[in-house]
């Protein structure tokens, strides 16, 4: 009986505590969103950068498989239904997994530019807010550049628990637009970066024109005519030399930025696919043979088509790719496709000279005989193109507008149904988002 005493006045006392008390409290640590400021934009910045480059790590694996680049070799027949060319599936579950990096990215890029913009009213806004805000609009840029190239329809607009409908296959092109709008306003800030971004809008440029030749689909007519891309490619030469390298730059002491389905890890470190034998020599039939021993004739199997020996140019992408392990770095503007802007708008408005001239640029980095019309010129374009742009998510696009398939896929298969396919709007989005019928 004491003891039930005792519990009945700790319980009497307990409640009467508690109805004397409040529970809320102000916690000087407890950060709210609402309460960001100017002193976060720095680190808010490079927070997209990692978040944009996971996402381009994630979406180039599947992308690559999808084309001549890579083959599948593990376990998981999503892969090999990408190797196949099997691109339209909502369900494959790799470009399921990489749709909410690259959307996470987008809705970031859009948010952190959006804050900035805010911020740049403020008194505080400092020559260093000023150059995240560069930086931050050209990532931006990146991952629209990105989106457009890769997928035939996407979500932009949706936040957080907000749904957006989709943008629709047709107006994808806009994309592009939006990239150089933000290439635009991060020019205008005038805080450095100009070479890089002047570069970047050259190719989403180019990049435009060769989305309209595979939207619909125009082999007849494939080469891109682009007076605009081509004067934006020689300006960025001008300011940053004939080799440079845009670069998205992965690290292992942040090895959030490479997700767990990014292509390095699943190439380099997982196998679950390797570089095809239509580009390397592989062995054991899982890794290049000899990538860091300097010969390009141990490990590349595709030759140059005017000099007959293992490709030099192909040989400095396998290799870069192969010797980073799980941490390389992704080219997403450089000096060699400028020259290829630059090339291809040539050829296109019968100026073979011109086109002579730009191949030669190339050509002249890896000590290649200059090019003479030894073969046919587009042929030229379209070798060049495939080996200085290796991996760095170009190949589907021209696989498509050369007439040139991946000796990978199927008679069934949606890339050769319907050429011109790139990844679909993905099962997880379809589910949750209300908009999309």
């Amino acid at each position: 009986m004491k003891n039930n005493i005792i519990k009945y006045f700790g319980i009497v006392f307990s409640i009467l505590l508690f109805n004397n008390c409040s529970l809320d409290a102000d916690n000087p640590n407890n950060l709210l969103e609402e309460g960001l400021d100017i002193r976060a934009f720095g680190p808010m910045v490079n927070g997209l950068e990692g978040v944009l480059i996971r996402a381009y790590g994630n979406i180039l694996a599947p992308y690559s498989v999808a084309s001549d680049e890579m083959i599948w070799i593990g376990s998981r027949d999503a892969w090999q239904q990408l190797n196949f060319g099997n691109l339209g599936n909502i369900g494959n579950e790799f470009v399921d997994a990489a749709y909410f990096f690259v959307n996470e990215a987008r809705y970031w890029a859009d948010d952190v530019i959006a804050r900035g913009v805010e911020f740049s009213t403020s008194n505080a806004f400092s020559a260093s807010n000023k150059a995240d805000l560069a930086r931050a609009y050209m990532y931006g840029a990146v991952i629209y550049i990105v989106i457009a190239d890769m997928f035939d329809d996407f979500v932009v607009g949706s936040a957080k628990t907000e749904a957006a409908p989709p943008v629709g296959a047709s107006n994808m092109s806009s994309l592009y637009d939006t990239a150089l709008g933000y290439i635009n306003s991060a020019l205008a800030l005038n805080a450095g970066l100009t070479g890089e971004l002047t570069a970047l809008k050259a190719r989403a440029t180019f990049a435009k024109g060769i989305w309209g030749k595979v939207n619909p689909l125009n082999t007849a007519s494939p080469l891109v005519s682009s007076a605009d891309a081509a004067t934006l490619a020689a300006a960025a030469l001008a300011d940053l030399g004939t080799d440079f390298s845009v670069n998205l730059i992965t690290d292992p002491s942040a090895p959030e930025t490479i997700g767990e389905l990014d292509i390095a890890g699943e190439v380099n470190d997982r196998l679950e696919m390797r570089l095809s034998n239509t580009y390397v020599i592989s062995t054991d039939l899982k890794r290049p043979d000899s990538p860091n021993d300097g010969d390009p004739s141990t490990t590349i199997s595709l030759k140059d088509p005017i000099d007959d020996i293992a490709d030099p140019a192909l040989y400095r992408h396998v290799a870069a790719f192969t010797n980073a392990g799980r941490f390389p770095e992704y080219p997403v503007a450089t000096g060699r496709e400028m020259h290829l802007i630059l090339a291809e708008n040539s050829l296109a408005n019968g100026d073979n000279a011109g086109f002579t001239t730009h191949i030669n640029h190339i050509r002249a980095m890896d000590g290649l005989t200059p090019y003479s019309g030894q073969i046919d010129a587009q042929e030229m374009l379209l070798h060049s193109r495939r080996v200085n742009l290796f991996l760095q998510g170009r190949r589907l696009s021209d696989h498509y507008r050369f007439a040139s398939p991946s000796e990978y896929w199927i008679p069934t298969s949606v890339a050769t149904t319907a050429p011109g396919s790139f990844f679909p709007i993905t099962i997880s989005e379809i589910q949750a988002n209300p908009n999309i019928q």
